[in-house]
């Protein structure tokens, strides 16, 4: 028979198929002859029907097209895009065809996914389904009470305003955020500290690049994971091997265990990148920031014409240009994608009053402008390297 998939739960692995007449049936992935078990909404499929103590089932599904399993690799938040690794070969793919609630803020590198390879003159990939959603740091570790966790912390750390505080979520975003991004650059540069006895671990510990008031560093502290926490079975994934235990300051007796000290993060190699030179040339590229980010731009901007948009943000990018020249403190470092970029404010609506950042970066002898960001993800991407001046980075 043939049929076409109406719902699909990815934990629990299980769903329903619609045949032609419109009859439903039950579904388990264990059923699915392929290697890539997650159905999605909307495809089709061949079956067989069984009948079970609850009704009749589908069994023995195969599909009509390939799916192939992969890691996302890079993904690019500010534009949506990014790659999908799977033996060794790299397939592009946009936020609009990850299948599900992912919108491209909540996409991210390390997920877990199947799709469906497009060749379309570049590797690509379609119905893009996210199966192990967990980032790096929930990889390496079982959290806990991580929200308390992360509340301790900002207590722990010298006063800072972590928050623009989320009024949805009552979350601290920065924070968190800025934990879960400096275990990702540890673990490249391989700054995760692993403390034996006897040759077996015991204990990790990362730096967190924050201090106290009195300036002792702070380290997250983790115990080998015994036993490892469940997870989804059928996806295989693997269980994190260490436990967090606390957010606290060198002085704490677990150090004691560790030959080395953990190391901070390094984001850049040559410090005069944290710094705008103003003798080099920006060149805005003006279609890419008012066509594809038109969404970003004040409220008031959806009144405007074209002309008149462009105008607005010629004088704003003038008027940033002109600030950054009078104080070099004006041009924010920000680290993203691995490199470090500039961020410029552009005040559109009011003079002082920045609503949008722009992103600088240099290439070659000039700087090129080619997005712009709301100002949350601009503080959050800056944060990583330093705390920002709040003159005019205030989401």
């Amino acid at each position: 028979m043939k049929g076409k998939v109406s719902f699909f739960n990815i934990p629990r692995g299980f769903g329903k198929i619609l045949d032609e007449d419109l009859n439903e049936y039950f579904v388990h992935n264990s059923e699915v002859q392929d290697k890539c078990k997650a159905l999605y909404e909307g495809e089709i499929v061949e079956f067989e029907l069984e009948e079970t103590d609850k009704g009749k089932s589908a069994t023995n599904v195969t599909r009509s097209i390939e799916r192939k399993r992969g890691v996302i690799q890079e993904y690019q938040m500010s534009d949506g895009w990014g790659y999908i690794e799977h033996e060794d070969e790299k397939y592009w793919f946009h936020h609009t065809q990850v299948v599900g609630q992912y919108g491209f803020k909540k996409i991210r590198e390390d997920f877990l996914v199947e799709f469906t390879p497009v060749d379309d003159g570049r590797l690509s990939a379609d119905n893009v389904i996210c199966l192990d959603t967990r980032n790096g740091l929930e990889k390496f570790a079982y959290l806990g009470n991580w929200e308390k966790a992360i509340d301790d912390l900002a207590i722990l750390a010298q006063p800072e305003e972590w928050d623009y505080l989320d009024e949805k979520t009552g979350k601290k975003p920065v924070l968190d955020s800025y934990i879960h991004q400096t275990f990702i650059q540890l673990k490249k540069e391989g700054k995760i500290e692993i403390a034996e006895q006897n040759g077996v671990r015991q204990y990790a510990a990362f730096n967190t690049g924050l201090v106290t008031t009195k300036q002792e560093e702070i380290f997250a502290y983790f115990e080998v994971n015994r036993p490892p926490s469940p997870t989804y079975s059928y996806l295989n994934l693997d269980s994190q091997p260490w436990k967090f235990i606390k957010f606290e300051r060198e002085s704490d007796r677990i150090m004691t265990h560790f030959k080395e000290r953990p190391k901070l993060a390094h984001y850049f190699s040559d410090p005069i990148d944290l710094l705008y030179d103003v003798n080099r040339r920006l060149i805005p590229d003006f279609e890419h920031i008012v066509d594809d980010r038109e969404d970003r731009f004040p409220e008031s901007f959806k009144t405007l014409s074209d002309d008149q948009i462009m105008e607005r943000l010629r004088s704003a990018i003038d008027s940033a240009l002109k600030r950054v020249r009078r104080n070099y403190k004006t041009a924010i470092p920000q680290f993203y994608n691995g490199g470090i970029q500039l961020l410029l404010p552009l005040c559109l609506e009011q003079p002082e009053k920045a609503d949008l950042a722009l992103v600088v970066a240099r290439e070659n002898e000039i700087y090129r402008a080619n997005t712009i960001l709301p100002l949350d993800w601009a503080y959050n991407n800056a944060r990583l390297l330093a705390k920002p001046d709040r003159e005019w980075l205030n989401p």
